[in-house]
């Protein structure tokens, strides 16, 4: 009796089509002449694993592939750097004389190949915390994958993509091969000890340029509030703002269509009185100062801009929040202030 894999490539291409993404997986475990024929076959003939979440993890003991399907159930791959071996489904495959790493990059590949639908999120978590064990595969995992994706000449597609990174150089390693056309929201968190850093580069890329919304943890240096300003959503650190600098959002924020919120969190922030000569002095009880504006060209839509204190952090800071608010939500006896653009 002729084996499956001797069947004509026809057929065995039917197999592949009306299989799902696990089982396809499982075959290209069975043999190598499987694993081969998958492989080569074209992406159009593969099916759609229509992932909605992918979370790559790479810390100083393993990597960590996490894909969460349509139907919410999350799919693991795990590969031990001290053991050179994948874990999938309960079945350990040991690689002994190959990079662990760049197995997990080519499985990647591989999975990637499934995908044809958008991604809800892509989140990356790139630890370097084994550098004291001279162990540099772990930063090399964004460059790898970089190199990959343009070989491949691909990018992955998510609305959300999330970086949890030691150094600013990872982030730009991962927009590489991140489409920034399908892009809405960015969030950013730096655990390496760039607590402050600038995002000159940042702000360069499409990926900045055409999200919609971002936030990010780590204090932003000479912070540019013309960068930040085509957010609808938008929460961000830095050391301090100037009046002039909130007014110029206030100006922005009232001519958007779409703007949604803000949120600025300051160390320190002194121009209550510079704010009051721009846009009428407030009432400033317990710590908190606020305005209402309303939006360009409609009645409903008003923006709330509140200044207070978070005592949450070892130091009091200040926080500048921008929110559109219906005007059902205002008291009849609240002072709004006309659309003025300029």
């Amino acid at each position: 009796m002729a084996s499956i894999v001797e069947m004509p490539e026809l057929v065995l291409e039917k197999v592949i089509g009306f299989s799902d993404f696990k089982a396809v997986l499982s075959l290209r475990q069975v043999c190598r002449d499987f694993r081969n024929f998958i492989d080569d076959l074209n992406d159009s003939k593969l099916p759609d694993s229509k992932f909605q979440e992918v979370k790559i993890t790479s810390g100083d003991k393993r990597i960590e592939f996490e894909l969460v399907d349509s139907d919410n159930f999350s799919n693991r791959i795990l590969f031990s750097k001290a053991e050179r071996s994948r874990r999938f489904y309960g079945n350990t495959e040991v690689f002994e004389n190959s990079n662990i790493m760049d197995v997990a990059v080519r499985d990647l590949e591989m999975i990637l190949k499934f995908q044809k639908t958008i991604l809800k999120q892509l989140r990356f978590e790139i630890s370097s915390s084994c550098q004291h064990y001279n162990d540099s595969s772990v930063n090399a995992l964004p460059i790898k994958l970089s190199n990959m994706f343009k070989k491949l000449n691909r990018k992955i597609k998510t609305k959300v993509l999330i970086i949890l990174a030691d150094y600013p150089s990872e982030v730009m390693s991962i927009f590489d091969f991140v489409d920034p056309d399908t892009l809405k929201t960015l969030g950013f968190t730096l655990w390496g000890g760039y607590l402050e850093t600038e995002i000159d580069e940042f702000v360069k890329t499409e990926h900045w340029k055409k999200a919609d919304g971002m936030s990010s943890d780590f204090i932003v240096l000479n912070l540019n509030v013309e960068d930040i300003c085509h957010f609808s959503s938008c929460s961000i650190r830095t050391n301090s703002i100037t009046a002039q600098e909130l007014d110029f959002l206030r100006k922005t924020y009232t001519s958007s269509s779409n703007y949604k919120n803000s949120s600025i969190h300051l160390r320190s922030f002194n121009e209550i009185e510079e704010l009051g000569n721009l846009w009428d002095p407030t009432d400033f009880f317990d710590s908190e100062s606020s305005w209402l504006f309303r939006m360009k060209n409609s009645d409903e839509r008003i923006l709330h801009i509140e200044i207070h204190e978070d005592h949450s952090a070892h130091s009091t800071r200040k926080i500048v929040d921008f929110v559109e608010i219906p005007s059902s939500w205002v008291s009849p006896e609240a002072i709004i202030h006309d659309y003025n653009g300029n």
